[in-house]
């Protein structure tokens, strides 16, 4: 347990080093939200292209992954929308809920898979990615939208839902640098001269950076009395998801490696980008934010423990 804590450690010394120098606005005003719009838009698709573009899609993995990923994602969506029901929650802070409970922080979860299994680790979180991320962005969107009604879009256009949900995919670099990278991969295409090795350089940039960046997005002040709420959301995100992520490793017979970079989409926080589709699509944002900053905060706690038992249980 030591070891693994030590393994983990760095991961959030960044995360801690981007806090402090948010707070001290060091080296300037600014500086870490344009670092942030920087890695989203150029450094983190480098990587994820750069990944996917590298996957052995005829690896018996892919099917797997996919069920196993998606399972966890429908059960734990099942157990958001049962507690949202039966606390009888509005409907802004149960779209919240879901996002906490369901999104996963892409760029932790990367950091995290390459500190602790090194490049195969990465490779099969990319290959993960490559299934959740998409499947992710739609279901919030579909979910997001209906469960705030036509209040929450534009009320002019009776397709205003496949309007969001193809600008919301199209508009993400995420999205859009694995399905280049898997396209080009399936094509045998790559690796591109020149194109490739650029983007490989680039891609290793991305990760302490981007752990800088979203550090530096923790907002310690938005921490108020969010009460139950926080706590089912963060029992949905660090229970329920990797415990159905171990569970289906167990029953699928997947063992070693694959299985231990599958429960790390389970013990990571939710996603920073969570905030603005709270904004967005109509859901609390101001209780949005305190989620993402306590499940941040919360996780350097959660993440040790649970690799440790998926590494006890699944090698």
């Amino acid at each position: 347990m030591f070891s693994l804590s030590l393994s983990v450690l760095p991961v959030f010394l960044l995360l801690m080093a981007g806090a402090v120098c948010q707070r001290w606005r060091f080296p300037m005003e600014g500086f870490w939200s344009g670092v942030d719009k920087f890695t989203y838009w150029v450094l983190f698709p480098a990587l994820l292209f750069s990944k996917t573009s590298q996957i052995d899609f005829s690896n018996p993995m892919l099917p797997k992954y996919a069920l196993i990923l998606l399972f966890a994602l429908f059960v734990t969506a099942v157990f958001v929308f049962a507690i949202t029901w039966l606390m009888k929650v509005v409907a802004p802070t149960a779209s919240s809920m879901l996002q906490a409970g369901v999104r996963f922080n892409t760029f932790v979860m990367l950091a995290l898979a390459g500190s602790l299994y090194g490049n195969d680790g990465l490779v099969l979180a990319a290959l993960g990615a490559s299934v959740l991320i998409p499947s992710v962005n739609v279901f919030l969107v579909v979910s997001m939208t209906l469960m705030h009604g036509p209040s929450s879009v534009d009320r002019s256009s009776a397709n205003s839902l496949p309007r969001l949900l193809s600008g919301a995919l199209i508009r993400n670099p995420l999205i859009v640098s694995i399905v280049l990278g898997s396209s080009l991969n399936l094509l045998g295409l790559t690796p591109i001269i020149l194109v490739s090795d650029v983007l490989g350089m680039l891609s290793q940039a991305a990760l302490p950076l981007v752990l800088l960046a979203v550090g530096a997005s923790v907002r310690f002040e938005t921490i108020r009395s969010v009460g139950m709420t926080f706590v089912m959301s963060a029992v949905a995100r660090f229970v329920v998801f990797p415990l159905v992520i171990g569970l289906m490793c167990w029953w699928l017979d997947v063992r070693g490696l694959p299985a231990l970079v599958a429960v790390l989409f389970g013990v990571v926080p939710t996603a920073t980008s969570a905030y603005a589709l709270a904004r967005q699509l109509g859901g609390d944002a101001d209780r949005m934010s305190a989620y993402i900053t306590m499940q941040t905060l919360l996780s350097v706690v959660t993440l040790p423990v649970s690799v440790w038992l998926s590494q006890l249980y699944l090698m």
